[in-house]
């Protein structure tokens, strides 16, 4: 603002704290409005990633297959549990950190939450492990928040850690494989879902991890990503699972898909299948 006084010109320079005032609280307005669609943005931009490294491991099940007449891991003893297994077909070295070793992460859940503590389950959005060292197949310090469907295995003899070994997809060359899940986001490396496995009572309330042979499709039941979770598939696809939708995929040969659970409350508003 100017004004003019006997021939000399003042002029006010900056702004009034009213203006100031005004100019903040729109620039808050506009982060109100901006923020959800950026957070939103975000987790779709995760999601993407996470099922991009799903394909990663697709590629990698596949050569494992290819170079070993078309069957998938023992899944137990030295060498032949997946993480192990795999470590040459993802390129990247268990327990140490490096770019490559992203593979093993969901980007939503990339970060472990105890990292100091054996054995420890994930959550949503954290990663498990890691495992410690000084054991048999877990002597890797591995950790990671994506998890095996122990069902795609070729154990020997007619227990697989104490489980009947018939019910087991041996290779991934079956029919209805688009529906039989491989690998996906869960909160421990492993599981043996079964149609009898009751959903969580509660968001991320799974047994103990000692039991992923017992109610092990609650592993894999976490709304990570927007009402579900990511999975790959047998036929080397991956896509966005519903949690309604787990009790629905063909988890080992004999499982039955008709079985309908309980929901629990919290379960209530997710879609059904």
């Amino acid at each position: 603002m100017c004004r003019r006084r006997k021939n000399i010109v003042n002029c006010r320079e900056g702004f009034t704290l009213v203006e100031l005032l005004v100019v903040i609280a729109i620039i808050a307005l506009l982060m109100a409005i901006l923020m959800p669609a950026l957070a939103g943005a975000r987790k779709q931009g995760q999601a993407v990633m996470c099922l991009s490294r799903l394909r990663g491991w697709g590629l990698a099940f596949e050569m494992f297959a290819e170079d070993h007449d078309r069957f998938f891991p023992k899944s137990y003893g030295w060498g032949q549990y997946w993480i192990d297994a795999m470590v040459p077909y993802v390129g990247a070295t268990v327990g140490k950190a490096s770019e490559a070793r992203e593979i093993y992460f969901c980007p939503s859940a990339k970060k472990n939450l105890t990292p100091h503590k054996a054995i420890d389950l994930g959550t949503t959005f954290s990663a498990w492990g890691p495992f410690p060292t000084g054991g048999l197949w877990w002597d890797t310090g591995a950790e990671g928040s994506y998890g095996l469907n122990d069902w795609c295995a070729n154990p020997e003899g007619e227990e697989y850690w104490g489980i009947p070994s018939e019910y087991c997809w041996r290779t991934p060359d079956v029919a209805g494989r688009s529906n039989v899940p491989v690998f996906a986001d869960c909160l421990f490396a492993e599981g043996f879902p079964m149609d009898h496995d009751p959903p969580p009572p509660f968001p991320e309330s799974p047994p103990s991890w000692n039991n992923w042979a017992t109610d092990a499709i609650q592993f894999f039941c976490i709304d990570r990503h927007n009402g579900g979770i990511n999975g790959l598939f047998m036929d080397w696809s991956s896509r966005k699972i519903g949690l309604k939708e787990l009790w629905r995929l063909k988890w080992h040969n004999q499982f039955d898909t008709t079985v309908q659970p309980v929901w629990p409350q919290w379960m209530q508003k997710y879609k059904d299948y």
